[in-house]
């Protein structure tokens, strides 16, 4: 015959699956902060990229904008 486990021995397994299901939301949670850090440093990495760019293009239009200007006053 199976004896039946105790109040205390059911209450100690319940708790010991809270406590494993809360560990696999942490797990789940850490993965999903150092995904969305990585998804932000490639953002900023792309902004940048966008920034220089703009810039060097401002850079060549402001060149060739007074290129254009010298000419017609020479």
């Amino acid at each position: 015959m199976m004896q039946q486990p105790s109040r205390e021995e059911y209450e100690q397994r319940r708790e010991w699956e809270r406590q494993e299901k809360l560990d696999h939301f942490r797990v789940a949670a850490k993965m999903m902060e150092f995904v969305g850090v990585v998804v932000g440093v490639i953002a900023i990495f792309v902004l940048l990229a966008l920034l220089f760019s703009l810039v060097t293009w401002l850079d060549q239009d402001i060149a060739s904008t007074f290129s254009i200007l010298r000419t017609r006053f020479q």
